[in-house]
Order: C-alpha cells, then sequence, then structure tokens
C-alpha cells in the first residue's frame, strides 16, 4: 500500500520529463529567398518567395534526420491558438483554418482546350472556387511543363522562338528565353533547370532565371523529351523518331546511356535509371538498351505496332498500347517478353499509368477506369482487370496525353474527364462497383487536355534543410510548423510587405564636410556625405551631380566618387558668384532627397 503514491510520483515526474523532452526537441530557423535566385530577399504582397526553414536539434547541435515536415501559414491575430495547440489540431485532422495557406498536399495545373493554364487547389474543392491562379495564353503551344521548385509553369511557342513563365501562384506571366525557334518539347529536374528539346534536334539546358547552359546534338530530327513521372526521380530521357537517344541524370546533367534503336522509334520510356525501352514504328516489336550495353540491345516481340510505351516504377512490368485501339500488352522486362494482354470490349484505351503496385487503363468511350494488381501479372496466367466505372462514356480525345496521372507516392490516380472538367480520385484498391468514384476534383478554369501534379510541401534539400515556394498577403504572418510524429510544434513569425512599404521613400539629405568658400571660375573641391534619417551615413560608390545657379540659367554638372574613409569628393568650378544648388541625379531606388545643399560662391575680391 505505501508503495502506490511512490510509483504514482516517478509515472508523474517521467511523464512531465517525456513531455519537456518532447516539446524541446527540435528548433527551427526561417529564412526567405528569391525562388529564381536564391538569394536573401523579403517577403512582397502576392510576390512568390522561398521558405526556407533549418531544423536543428539542440541536444547534438546537428540537423535531424528522417523527418518530414509540416507546415503552413496564418495571419497574426490576437486570437489564434497557441503553436502547440495548432500544431496539435493538424495532427489530428489535418485541416487548416479558414484563411490560412496549407503548404501541405499538391496542386494540379491543367492546360485547357482554349490555350489557358489553370491551377487548382484540391483541398479548396468544397469552397466556392478552388482556383488559385488562372493564365489566358496568346495561342497553343506545343508544350507545357511545371516545376515545383521555382512555381511555375513553362510554355513552349516553336514558330515565334520562344520560352514562356507563367506563375503557379499568381498572374505574373514573362518571356523566360527567346531566339529559340523550333522548340517542341520540355521537361523540368527537380533542381529547377528546365531541358528542351527542338525541331532540329538539338536539346538544351536552361536555368531558371532563362541563361542558356548548354546544347547538345542528337540528330537532325525533331527531338521529345520525357522523364518518369515518380517526381522523386531525376532521369531524363531525349530521342527522335530516327532511333537517336540518350538517358542522363536531369539534376546533374551526367550521361547514363547514348545508344541508337535499330529502326525508328514511335514512343519510348525510362526503365530504372540506367535503361530506354522503345516500341518500334515499323516493326511489332519493343526494343531495350542498358548503360552498360548500350550496343546489345533486348528485342521483345509484341505481335503488332503499338504507338505509345508506359513502364511502371520498379521497372518490372510495361504497357503497349495506342491511343484508340483495344489491346493493351504487358511486358515483364525481367523475361523479356509479353506475357499477358488485355482487350477491351466495345472500349478503346485512352491512356495508361501506374502507381507502385497496380496498372491502369483509362478508357474515356468505355466509361471506365481497369485496374491491374502487378502482383498477379505473371507468364501462364490470365490478366484480370478491375473495372472502375467512371458514371458515363464520353468522347476519347484526339491527342492528347496526361489525363491520367499518378499520385506518387499515394496509391491513387487522377482520371480526368475532360467534358464534365473533372479529375476522378481512385485508389489501388478501388471497388468495382456501378457508381463513380466517391472522390473527385472539379477542374475550373476550361476544358483539360492534359494536366500535371505539383508538390508544394516543403521538400528537403539537405539534411535538416527544408524549402517550399508560394505567395502570401501583406501584413505579419507565421509559419506553423511540425511533424507528424509531434517532435516540433512552433511558430515562426515573418513580414510581407504591402504595396505602401515596397514604394516607400526613405528620406535623405547632403551634409557638407569642411566650411571651404567657393571662388568664383577656380576648381573646388566638394566633400559632402548622404545621411538617412536617423543622421548616419549611407555607403554610395558615387553620384552625378546637378549644380544650378539660383540667380541664372547657367547649370554645372560634376561626378563625385567614394574615397576610402566613405566620403563622396567632386570637383567642380562655380562660373559666378551667388548661390548655387548641389543636386545628386541618380540616387539609389528607395532613396528621395529632403533638402539640397546650397554653395555660395565668392568672388576673387570679396575675402573668406
Amino acid at each position: 500500500m505505501q508503495r502506490a503514491p511512490l510509483i504514482a510520483l516517478l509515472l508523474a515526474v517521467l511523464a512531465t520529463t517525456g513531455q519537456g523532452r518532447a516539446q524541446a526537441s527540435l528548433t527551427a530557423a526561417l529564412t526567405l529567398h528569391d525562388p529564381i535566385t536564391g538569394a536573401p530577399t523579403t517577403a512582397d504582397d502576392g510576390e512568390p518567395v522561398r521558405l526556407r526553414v533549418q531544423l536543428t536539434d539542440p541536444v547534438t547541435g546537428l540537423p535531424p534526420r528522417g523527418v518530414d515536415l509540416l507546415g503552413w501559414v496564418r495571419g497574426v491575430a490576437a486570437d489564434n491558438p497557441g503553436c502547440e495547440r495548432a500544431a496539435q489540431n493538424y495532427r489530428a485532422t489535418r485541416r487548416t483554418p479558414l484563411g490560412s495557406v496549407d503548404l501541405n498536399g499538391i496542386l494540379l495545373a491543367t492546360y485547357n482546350s482554349d490555350a489557358s493554364l489553370s491551377v487548382v487547389d484540391p483541398k479548396l474543392n468544397f469552397y466556392s472556387s478552388n482556383l488559385v491562379a488562372a493564365h489566358r495564353l496568346d495561342g497553343a503551344p506545343t508544350s507545357v511543363a511545371t516545376s515545383a521548385r521555382q512555381m511555375r509553369a513553362y510554355v513552349a511557342y516553336p514558330d515565334d522562338g520562344i520560352i514562356l513563365a507563367a506563375s503557379l501562384t499568381g498572374p505574373d506571366r514573362h518571356v523566360l528565353a527567346e531566339g529559340l525557334p523550333g522548340v517542341t518539347s520540355l521537361v523540368t529536374a527537380r533542381t529547377g533547370d528546365l531541358w528542351a528539346g527542338d525541331r532540329a534536334g538539338q536539346v538544351m539546358r536552361l536555368s531558371p532565371d532563362g541563361t542558356l547552359r548548354e546544347t547538345r546534338r542528337l540528330g537532325v530530327d525533331a527531338v521529345t523529351l520525357t522523364r518518369p513521372r515518380d517526381p522523386e526521380t531525376d532521369s531524363i530521357a531525349a530521342y527522335t523518331s530516327a532511333g537517336a537517344a540518350f538517358l542522363l541524370d536531369g539534376a546533374t546533367g551526367r550521361d547514363i546511356l547514348n545508344t541508337t534503336f535499330s529502326s525508328p522509334v514511335a514512343d519510348l520510356s525510362i526503365v530504372g535509371d540506367t535503361g530506354l525501352l522503345a516500341v518500334l514504328r515499323d516493326a511489332p516489336q519493343a526494343e531495350m538498351r542498358y548503360a552498360d550495353a548500350p550496343d546489345a540491345p533486348l528485342t521483345i516481340p509484341l505481335g503488332k505496332t503499338f504507338a505509345r510505351i508506359e513502364t511502371g516504377p520498379d521497372a518490372r512490368i510495361a504497357l503497349a498500347y495506342t491511343p484508340g485501339d483495344s489491346i493493351v500488352a504487358l511486358i515483364d522486362l525481367a523475361l523479356g517478353r509479353v506475357v499477358q494482354s488485355v482487350e477491351l470490349a466495345d472500349a478503346s484505351v485512352s491512356e495508361v499509368t501506374f502507381t507502385d503496385n497496380a496498372a491502369f487503363i483509362l478508357s474515356h468511350d468505355g466509361g471506365f477506369l481497369g485496374a491491374i494488381d502487378l502482383a498477379t501479372v505473371a507468364l501462364g496466367k490470365a490478366a484480370v482487370l478491375r473495372k472502375i466505372d467512371l458514371g458515363a462514356k464520353t468522347e476519347r480525345p484526339e491527342g492528347t496525353d496526361g489525363l491520367l496521372v499518378p499520385l506518387f507516392p499515394s496509391p491513387q490516380v487522377i482520371a480526368v474527364e475532360p467534358r464534365f472538367q473533372t479529375g476522378w480520385l481512385v485508389g489501388e484498391l478501388a471497388s468495382t462497383v456501378e457508381m463513380p468514384p466517391m472522390d473527385s476534383i472539379r477542374l475550373r478554369g476550361g476544358i483539360p487536355q492534359s494536366l500535371q501534379v505539383i508538390d508544394r510541401s516543403f521538400q528537403e534539400v539537405e539534411t535538416g534543410v527544408f524549402e517550399t515556394v508560394w505567395a502570401f498577403d501583406a501584413g505579419a504572418r507565421e509559419l506553423i510548423l511540425t511533424t507528424f510524429a509531434g517532435q516540433l510544434s512552433t511558430c515562426v513569425p515573418f513580414h510581407v510587405r504591402g504595396f505602401v512599404e515596397q514604394h516607400a521613400l526613405t528620406p535623405v539629405r547632403l551634409v557638407r564636410e569642411g566650411a571651404q568658400v567657393p571662388v568664383a571660375g577656380e576648381p573646388f573641391d566638394l566633400v559632402f556625405q548622404v545621411t538617412g534619417p536617423d543622421d548616419r551615413p549611407l555607403p554610395l560608390p558615387g553620384l552625378h551631380l546637378m549644380v544650378p545657379s539660383m540667380l541664372s540659367g547657367t547649370m554645372v554638372e560634376a561626378t563625385a566618387t567614394a574615397d576610402a574613409a566613405g566620403l563622396l569628393r567632386a570637383r567642380l568650378t562655380l562660373p559666378h558668384e551667388g548661390p548655387f544648388v548641389v543636386q545628386p541625379r541618380d540616387l539609389p531606388q528607395g532613396l528621395a532627397l529632403r533638402s539640397a545643399l546650397i554653395l555660395k560662391a565668392r568672388s576673387e575680391k570679396e575675402t573668406p
């Protein structure tokens, strides 16, 4: 009986100690950076800014490993719940308060048939609008690519020779690069670099600011670029219809494989991170090349020609198909042969894709999405296609790709129905019932022709350092940070400048050093400083000066340069006696002259 109070006391002490450790387990520091250059900056109203969070273990002083950072931004208000409570609420509900910006999850960018670009936030699906950005483009581009690193979309206009950059956070749109005629294919790397292929067989690598970093020659005909659907993969492939192809690391530009297929290529897919698989245009076969034996192709008979090829993320199974046809061939890449086939009844294939454990076949005119469990794909077994009804049969879209998109690492896909402007969310284990899936996303803004997924969650760019990009409204803001395991619950304040703050001017004045009175007609050394509101001198490398007379129309010009002590020095000659006004012509942006400097020249006969 006497031991019970002692045990209760020990448990209470241990619980208190554990809570203290959990609350103090990690610390966070926030810095703001330009999304394009990476330079430190301030946040401005409606302008994208990179949030860089560095986590540290206060016990060891080292960055933590294996942490998934969660965050959202709210306005500072007196009635806000505390940081720990806000973090606990999010971990319990996965929802953020009304008016906050949730930085966890995905955005959907759709290119529409009316040459518009729409950006949708699925978490706003039940609000009056889920659009977060929209652009009306100047005509139909040949290629559209998106970059989560810069939160931008890139569109190519080969006839004009330009690549346009459109913000995914707002209305900003500008020409990124020009003088690039014939660009027809674009892909982005996780680093933010943009790769472009043109009609003349060239592949170009551009920096996020539009600088051309390198150019490669692949052949003499049009280049098509492709990359795996998994956003964590850096591999990029380029090929021409004649059969020339290469595989490279998109982050570093390092060559992995250079090869030429035996005959013209209809389509090509990346196998793992070291191989290429192509379906040939003029032969009923596929051909696979690996980096360790680029000149030793593995030929896979298909029984008929196909126009498209798609490879699963584990590089074990591939699907060959032709849009508008009813047959899909399932290829086991380890065996190097077709092991199963699917023929749709009274329906045709629109597109196929993979998740980690399933293959999906979309049929618009059949009104369904077919799912195949990859564990059941084996030689000697019949293919088992599980049909998920999409609610209605519609006309198959012509000439479009990107209407069936996986949501890696989630075991889901989005199947887009353009006619109803709807994206159906379908899981690997979706059941076969005569009704559409329960989850869908309204794709507002137009009739979708292609869809791309952008992850705006915090990404770990180095150990313990996480980054994301978004734009915020003006005012005082708080970034609330937590983790799935609750090692961190904190608020980090930052400020977003509004229009007035962005355009506010700092009043300055010119303060002269010394009291020498200038003599009319004789050279005179003017020494002065530019001081701010606190009367502290501002370091300036130089100024161009206008020195007009207050008695006549005469004006003298001079150039002031800074000496070793930081003083500005200018030599000038005042043409006659009387007062002159010293005015700078090129004060740096943000500075405004509050009062001018007056010089009074004397004649030679006057005594100073």
